[in-house]
């Protein structure tokens, strides 16, 4: 019975009907007093007030007449009564010259009933003071010459002030004006809706969804929807899209409320078929400057009124993969579900809650963006969806840092050709992205990258723009430059160390077919590799390449760039450091090696705890140690094909780490030592290797580790006994 009655006692109905009740009351007030039973018992008195002074005033006329005709006052004044109709009073006389008149209790008097006033003549006139009796008629209701004010009959009364009958009327209408005004101010400043909204209106960013219509509404009716916005610093248009996602109902609201989200964040939303949940399902692809390892994810949002118990069910049992799935719930203080929220906060899941209040936030705060990071790095391990870019080069624009110079030297310049050289994992490929991402879209010029791998450099080429492998080069130049007729023709061309030690080996034939290209000025290059690109265009007089272009080498990264790295990516997931000497402790035992750095980083989030959200000392201390810092170090000694090298640079590597620094000279007279012929040739073209692959830092005639972490890695002990085995290595084979 309770449960069908219930929808009568919600709070919108109760609301209504004391506000009905009010109006009715305040109405029937001011125009049918008679009716209303505050005002009935004043409107009365006023009617009848006149009518009951006339029969007093009767009386006062008979005892005068009565005085005059005795030369006295009567014992009796009953025999001297006026003749009167309906009589509303009843008069005694308690002693000479004074009347006390009774007042009916006859409901139609109003206030007037069962009140008594007194009249007294004066000795020797015809002038009659009065007061009120007991009980006293209300002063509203004296007579404008009545005074009041004896305690007793004896006592001379005081001057009463002049009597407004109609003043309760008047007071009345202020008073229902005044409560009426405050009424309107404290409805607009506590209305559970509107009201917060006013005093901050910041915080309609985070009002539930569901109440942004009935919040325009009240806006627009009070005329203060632009004023409010304004100075929430909300957008009249993002208002407007919130407004119309909050409104769509049936089949239309899950995609619209999908695809408003996903355009605030430039992502691709596409419906996803085939899931067992209650509810919708899509897909959304994120660009590639999203400044978070995250390339697509799903977003779910359950049936408008489904069971919270039933989505939680169903979610346990669906199958995502590796997928971060998005839950777009309709969480909130108006329809709580905590059992979701709980199980959104457990790491352990992929799954992100998306409440009501930050889809509101999301939809018309200025930072959609920083909205979704959030979310992401409350709920989910950072590891998952970690900034950092620690392998091949960096693809995401909000990942990299630095390098402004040789971007500019490549950017701002009429289309040139550039040999960009340096050791593996020192940020060559992430150049070369860069220069292609801010190419895109150019009026002039098209710019496309290439990553070879191997020798094959017109197979790869070919293949890459859908010509048959067999395509010579010069076929695939005209085929890009008749595709985009008028454009200047760049192509970025990484992993060439391969390509040029064939071409080394083969009398450099594509290598004349690409001068010839530049020459012409059918296509301009930027070429990227190692010690081969740097022994083909520098070492070798005979090559093609020889002042074939400008020559970038790559090394560390700028130390305000390091610093942006370490700490802007961490700044958007709301994570940092405990302290600035922190990151310049990162930033110095990584020799600022941009990779390095990241890696670093990286292990920092490894080591956090669930629910740390400052990297303190102890979190980089065990990111130094890591495993994967190591990793990041090796490969140091087989920097050229040739063995003989090699062991020449692990001898030059182990001679630093054993004596802090090493120079051409040192190193010439260690291998005399040995009784090893030095060749300051090989020599000389060790250390520039290992300084191009910043191993090595020089500094005037001495050469020291590049990366302070790399001296760390050797044990006294054990770099003695390795460089011992190289040199009789290498006096054997000498």
């Amino acid at each position: 019975m309770f449960e069908r009655l219930s929808p009568f006692f919600s709070r919108a109905v109760v609301r209504a009907v004391v506000i009905a009740a009010v109006t009715l009351f305040v109405a029937s007030a001011l125009f049918t007093p008679q009716l209303n039973p505050v005002t009935r018992g004043s409107f009365l008195a006023s009617v009848n007030v006149g009518p009951v002074w006339n029969e007093l005033v009767q009386w006062r006329i008979a005892m005068i007449e009565a005085r005059n005709e005795l030369d006295g006052w009567p014992k009796d004044i009953q025999k001297y009564a006026p003749p009167i109709a309906n009589p509303q009073l009843r008069v005694t006389s308690p002693r000479p010259n004074v009347l006390q008149a009774d007042i009916a209790h006859h409901p139609e008097l109003g206030k007037l009933a069962g009140t008594q006033v007194v009249v007294e003549l004066k000795p020797g006139t015809h002038i009659w003071t009065c007061r009120p009796g007991n009980p006293p008629i209300p002063p509203g209701y004296l007579p404008i010459n009545c005074l009041e004010g004896a305690t007793d009959d004896f006592e001379p009364a005081r001057p009463a002030p002049d009597a407004d009958p109609f003043g309760w009327l008047r007071s009345l209408i202020l008073w229902c004006g005044v409560i009426f005004a405050v009424g309107a101010v404290v409805w607009v400043v506590r209305h559970p809706m509107i009201g917060a909204g006013q005093l901050r209106p910041a915080r309609l960013r985070r009002t539930p969804l569901a109440r942004l219509p009935q919040i325009d509404r009240l806006l627009r009716w009070l005329r203060r929807l632009e004023a409010t916005l304004l100075a929430a610093d909300i957008r009249m248009v993002d208002w407007r899209r919130a407004v119309l996602c909050a409104q769509a109902t049936g089949a239309e609201h899950a995609p619209a409320l999908a695809r408003a989200l996903a355009e605030r964040v430039s992502a691709r939303c596409q419906p996803s078929t085939d899931w067992a949940l209650p509810g919708q399902v899509f897909e959304w692809q994120f660009p590639p400057d999203l400044p978070v390892s995250l390339d697509r994810c799903m977003v779910f949002v359950p049936t408008p009124g489904i069971d919270e118990a039933t989505v939680l069910r169903q979610l346990r049992a669906a199958q995502t993969g590796s997928d971060v799935l998005l839950i777009l719930g309709e969480h909130s203080v108006d329809t709580p579900w905590p059992l979701l929220r709980a199980h959104a906060d457990d790491r352990a899941n992929l799954h992100v809650m998306v409440d009501s209040a930050s889809q509101t936030e999301w939809l018309i705060g200025g930072e959609a963006l920083q909205v979704l990071l959030r979310l992401l790095a409350a709920q989910l391990r950072i590891t998952r969806i970690s900034p950092y870019q620690t392998r091949g080069g960096v693809t995401r624009e909000g990942a990299f840092f630095g390098r402004a110079q040789l971007l500019a030297r490549v950017i701002n310049r009429e289309p040139a050709n550039y040999l960009v050289v340096g050791g593996r994992q020192l940020g060559k490929s992430s150049l070369l992205k860069a220069v292609q991402r801010r190419m895109q879209g150019h009026p002039h010029t098209v710019c496309h990258y290439v990553s070879l791998r191997d020798h094959r450099l017109a197979p790869r080429m070919a293949l890459q723009f859908g010509l048959a492998a067999e395509t010579p080069l010069e076929a695939i130049v005209d085929h890009l430059q008749a595709q985009y007729q008028g454009k200047r023709l760049v192509l970025l061309i990484d992993e060439a160390d391969l390509f040029f030690r064939d071409e080394s080996n083969n009398g450099y034939v594509q290598l004349s077919t690409l001068r010839a290209l530049s020459e012409e000025g059918r296509c301009w290059f930027m070429l990227a590799g190692f010690w081969d690109l740097y022994a083909t265009a520098v070492l070798d007089y005979q090559s093609p390449l020889r002042n074939f272009g400008e020559v970038l080498a790559i090394g560390g990264l700028e130390r305000a760039a390091c610093r942006e790295l370490a700490t802007e990516p961490l700044r958007r997931l709301r994570l940092g450091f405990d302290n600035e000497r922190l990151v310049d402790r990162l930033i110095d035992a990584s020799g600022q090696r941009a990779n390095l750095v990241a890696i670093l980083c990286q292990e920092c989030l490894e080591a956090l705890a669930p629910g740390e959200r400052v990297i303190e000392a102890r979190h980089l201390t065990q990111a130094l140690a890591s495993q994967a810092v190591q990793d990041a170090l090796a490969g140091w000694g087989r920097l050229s094909h040739d063995e003989a090298a090699c062991r020449l640079d692990r001898i030059v590597v182990y001679h630093t780490a054993q004596a802090g620094q090493t120079s051409l000279v040192a190193l010439a007279q260690l291998l005399h030592s040995h009784g090893i012929t030095a060749d300051a040739q090989a020599l000389r073209q060790s250390l520039a290797r290992l300084q191009l692959a910043y191993v090595l830092r020089k500094k005037d005639a001495d050469y020291r580790f590049a990366i302070p972490l790399l001296q760390d890695q050797f044990e006294p002990a054990e770099v003695e006994l390795l460089l011992h085995q190289e040199l009789a290595v290498l006096a054997k084979t000498g």
